[in-house]
């Protein structure tokens, strides 16, 4: 079933949530594995750029339903920075999170901001562009090379990474955590396919389904702060 695009997402509000085509679901039934028909070689190579501190097994959080992949997403991050947990039902009041729809990518920055100023956090986009059909191919392949290279500096500076992306099978706006990208492929801790998902670069779409103009790349990082000298 497809939901109607509300009003504020024409406007380029940017609606975080995940793809709405996804069904219901449990953390049992959901296809943890990865990808369909990943290659978990792709990611082999000295050329990978890794996360300094990736999502271990107890860290991992699937989310339960088709809406909260960017809650989901923040708390594998939390668990990782902090050792600790936190309930999915305290993020998606903190982020102010709407059944079938998710939160603003606003709400998820100001949720990073809150741990604290031992945090650095930063965010962004790479550019935008109308949805169209013919779009120069061009300009679409300069903007996945800027994408490529922002993503590798951001987990070489050692930040933790939420990226909002094209959901692989139903073509949904989606969120994940990013694990280690290279030229031919990215691994996604993510909360709706597994902690090892990888997608080859060049199915990968870094941007959401659900603004026009279309926005390439967004992403926020966060990193504890390094000691002052």
């Amino acid at each position: 079933m497809k939901y109607p695009v509300p009003l504020s997402v024409l406007l380029g509000i940017c609606l975080i949530g995940c793809s709405t085509t996804h069904r219901h679901t449990n953390q049992v039934d959901r296809p943890l594995d990865g990808y369909p028909c990943q290659d978990e070689k792709l990611m082999n190579g000295a050329q990978t750029v890794w996360a300094k501190q990736r999502i271990k097994e107890r860290d991992y959080f699937a989310q339960p339903n088709d809406w909260t992949c960017n809650a989901s997403s923040f708390i594998m991050i939390f668990r990782t920075l902090t050792g600790q947990d936190i309930a999915l039902e305290k993020v998606v009041q903190q982020m102010g999170a709407v059944e079938g729809k998710g939160a603003e990518n606003s709400r998820v920055v100001e949720a990073f901001q809150a741990l604290g100023p031992q945090y650095d956090v930063v965010t962004g986009q790479s550019s935008s562009h109308p949805k169209v059909r013919n779009f120069p191919s061009g300009i679409r392949s300069a903007e996945k090379k800027r994408e490529l290279e922002t993503l590798k500096r951001l987990l070489r500076e050692g930040y933790l990474v939420i990226i909002n992306f094209r959901e692989p099978v139903e073509g949904g706006g989606h969120y994940g955590v990013l694990q280690g990208i290279n030229d031919q492929a990215i691994e996604i801790a993510d909360p709706y396919y597994g902690r090892r998902s990888v997608l080859p670069w060049k199915d990968f779409d870094f941007r959401t389904g659900y603004s026009n103009p279309v926005l390439h790349g967004w992403y926020v990082a966060v990193r504890q702060k390094p000691p002052q000298s």
